[in-house]
């Protein structure tokens, strides 16, 4: 299935944030009397999997360089609680931030090995600050959205020694049973947002269960 031409016509943003500190939980509710589509969540059929887009680079051959660091299992949907259709939320949200760092560690290293092949020497992710909000309800999530800041250290063989380094990185990620979207934060702000918003302006990088 081909991707709709315009993602943001079609995506309303049904959400309503709270501030919240450095790691908190933020809930993202659903306006009421909206199609299904408009309520924040991804269909599962709104993606074609092939369309998956994340730096998958080839085995290198020098043993000095940086091994490709496989992408995580995504958080689980199916470990229900005792009253609930859906994982418990406080959990799921924060099994979605640790999920969303740990991928992208690996995004960046493989990129990084993708960009500079044999040459690369060392990376280093160090994540700073965290922020959540479960895409449904507070019990109920549907989907999670997770925004990171982090620093990066990068060496190749030429450069091991004096690494270079980003400062105040932002990425924002939306996870569901479905699709991982990832989108990067170009501007300048104090605050952690979670923006952009990676279902209008995100790669798909995974796709769980169909071909």
């Amino acid at each position: 299935m081909s991707r709709p031409r315009s993602r943001r016509a079609l995506l309303a943003s049904a959400v309503t944030t709270a501030a919240v500190s450095t790691g908190g939980f933020e809930h993202v509710s659903n306006a009421t009397n909206r199609p299904a589509f408009e309520s924040g969540t991804i269909p599962a059929d709104y993606y074609d999997c092939h369309s998956v887009t994340r730096p998958d680079p080839d085995v290198l051959t020098d043993d000095d360089a940086l091994v490709t660091l496989p992408y995580p299992t995504p958080p689980s949907w199916t470990e229900k609680d005792d009253s609930s259709d859906h994982a418990s939320s406080p959990v799921l949200v924060d099994s979605a931030a640790a999920y969303a760092t740990e991928f992208e560690r690996a995004y960046r290293r493989n990129e990084f090995i993708a960009r500079f092949g044999n040459e690369t020497r060392t990376l280093s992710l160090r994540r700073t600050e965290h922020r959540t909000a479960a895409v449904g309800s507070a019990t109920n999530a549907d989907a999670v959205m997770v925004a990171i800041r982090y620093n990066l250290a990068t060496g190749t063989r030429h450069s091991a020694a004096d690494p270079r380094d980003e400062w105040d990185i932002r990425v924002t990620y939306y996870i569901d049973e479905n699709v991982v979207l990832r989108a990067r934060y170009d501007g300048v702000a104090e605050e952690l947002a979670l923006e952009p918003d990676p279902r209008w302006e995100g790669d798909l990088v995974a796709c769980f269960g169909r071909e």
